[in-house]
């Protein structure tokens, strides 16, 4: 109290002693300096705002650090830093750059006690970090309407004539003539694609009872395109998703009953592990941390359980190895020298304590190279995870199967996740597959040139978009020939550019013929056409 008194007699002497003259004066000189605060504030918002938006938090840390002194308490601006702080961190984590993400941890922990960081995408690759490229997902295009004759609302013979099939095909509808309502619902949209949105239910319900009736009546194989019409539908009409994962399900029961070996060549976890190939272990003694050691040709495996489960993982980690050299690279590699050391962590807490990773991770892998020589491999699971063996031990050993596999090129992003993901259990892939409508109507999906070229992960908002539509795009690339001939085209993409390579391997003249021809796989016209609108 006697502080702040004395404060305010100092404050009093010098008004007083001082001529009245000098008041407008300083008054001008504070409202002055308010003004140039307030602008570099705003300015600063602005700058660190787009550089979130372009996956840039480094450069958004550095310009509102730079004004902080200037801020007196704006709430937007702390806002906007702690963000900033968060993803800069994750960032640095990425590039295993701890003590910098320490650094910037404690300063969050100053703005919010209890901030809990959003995970970090699960692979870890500890080669020196590409500076993130400033790329958007993709935006819908603006179309720019300035006369009178280009009015949407304006009514002629198309428009007229579209409207008299959708009255009939509804009047079909009503009596059940599904394939009947389907096929006038399209000539609809084909005629003008404006009065489609008013009957997407309808049209998708069509689409989905012709699949079931495709069904019941064949018998063998899965007719193809089925499960592209199921996803069409989906895309249409999100409402009926139940009866879309439903078909989905009888889609993939059948094709598992008619092509069982292909079924089990697309994840570990299809073959039991008395079906496994037989892989000579050796135990080692524990090590001074605690750790006992079971040895492979190729892996170590550092792990607190029972020998049995130690053995499993590693006939797990020696099959995936050899069987995705074989489908990827078209034979076995030489053995690995270093061998793969794995940590089998037993849960997530000690997972996070041994490793810069926080535990909402349930994995990762961390692959340093010398020019084209890997000279560190490391996998680290937490075992209280329900699938740390059956999903996410095989998709980060495919992650260290493709690190070696690019001579001295780094793999891509979207390569690297979306091949591992789909080394993974059918139903889990999946679960990125049924979310890719919902990301295309939220305008969440990246362009397919702007996906190929993008050198690291997205802003974590956009994590979910990224791996969905990277899984889908291997997997449309790896069916239309072979996955050895996917990674020759990946090879001479990072050698020579994408799109001669995609002109000499498939045909495509460029990005926009391969973005087309994907999203007639994954959505279906009439979905393609929502996103174009």
């Amino acid at each position: 109290m006697a502080r702040i008194g004395l404060l305010s007699l100092c404050a009093g002497v010098v008004i007083v002693a001082g001529p009245l003259t000098w008041l407008p004066h300083s008054l001008g000189e504070d409202r002055n300096d308010a003004v140039a605060n307030a602008l570099a504030v705003q300015t600063a918002l602005t700058h660190a705002k787009s550089h979130l938006e372009h996956a840039n938090p480094k450069a958004a840390v550095y310009e509102l650090e730079k004004e902080l002194a200037r801020i007196n308490g704006n709430r937007e601006y702390l806002a906007v830093l702690r963000e900033a702080y968060r993803a800069h961190i994750r960032e640095l984590r990425l590039a295993n750059q701890e003590e910098q993400a320490q650094q910037y941890q404690r300063r969050l922990l100053i703005l919010d006690p209890g901030a809990n960081l959003d995970p970090v995408p699960k692979t870890v690759v500890a080669a020196p970090a590409a500076k993130p490229i400033a790329r958007e997902p993709a935006k819908p295009a603006v179309t720019a309407r300035a006369q009178a004759d280009d009015d949407p609302f304006q009514d002629d013979g198309h428009t007229k004539q579209a409207r008299q099939l959708v009255d009939k095909a509804k009047e079909e509808f009503t009596k059940r003539h599904y394939g009947v309502a389907s096929q006038l619902f399209e000539q609809a949209c084909q005629t003008d694609k404006n009065l489609a949105d008013g009957c997407r239910d309808y049209w998708a319900y069509c689409k989905l009872h012709q699949v079931t009736e495709r069904l019941n009546e064949e018998n063998g194989p899965v007719p193809q395109g089925l499960e592209q019409e199921v996803r069409v539908a989906l895309a249409m009409a999100p409402r009926l998703e139940k009866i879309a994962n439903e078909l989905l399900k009888k889609i993939e029961e059948r094709r598992g009953q008619t092509n069982g070996a292909a079924a089990s060549a697309t994840a570990v976890t299809a073959v039991t592990p008395q079906q496994l190939p037989h892989v000579q272990v050796t135990h080692g003694a524990k090590t001074p941390e605690g750790w006992s050691l079971a040895e492979t040709t190729n892996f170590r495996v550092f792990h607190t359980q029972s020998q049995e489960v130690a053995e499993r993982a590693a006939q797990i980690l020696e099959h995936t190895r050899t069987r995705m050299q074989q489908k990827w690279f078209a034979q076995a590699g030489p053995k690995w020298n270093p061998k793969c050391d794995v940590f089998l962590h037993a849960t997530g807490e000690d997972y996070s304590r041994n490793t810069p990773v926080p535990a909402s991770s349930p994995g990762h892998s961390e692959i340093k190279s010398e020019g084209s020589r890997i000279i560190v491999r490391r996998i680290h699971v937490h075992m209280d995870v329900p699938d740390a063996l059956t999903a996410v031990l095989p998709h980060e050993t495919t992650h260290v199967v493709l690190a070696g596999g690019f001579g001295t090129y780094q793999v891509p992003r979207w390569v690297d996740e979306g091949v591992a993901v789909l080394t993974e259990p059918r139903e889990k892939i999946e679960k990125h597959l049924h979310n890719l409508p919902h990301f295309l109507q939220e305008r969440q999906l990246f362009g397919v040139k702007q996906l190929v070229q993008m050198e690291e992960y997205p802003d974590p908002r956009y994590i979910g978009p990224f791996y969905a539509q990277s899984v889908s795009l291997v997997e449309f690339l790896s069916r239309q020939k072979t996955p050895e001939v996917f990674t020759q085209f990946v090879y001479e993409g990072l050698r020579g550019g994408y799109e001669p390579a995609l002109k000499r391997i498939y045909g495509f003249k460029d990005f926009s013929e391969l973005e087309q021809r994907w999203e007639q796989y994954a959505f279906g016209t009439a979905a393609v056409s929502t996103n174009s609108q």
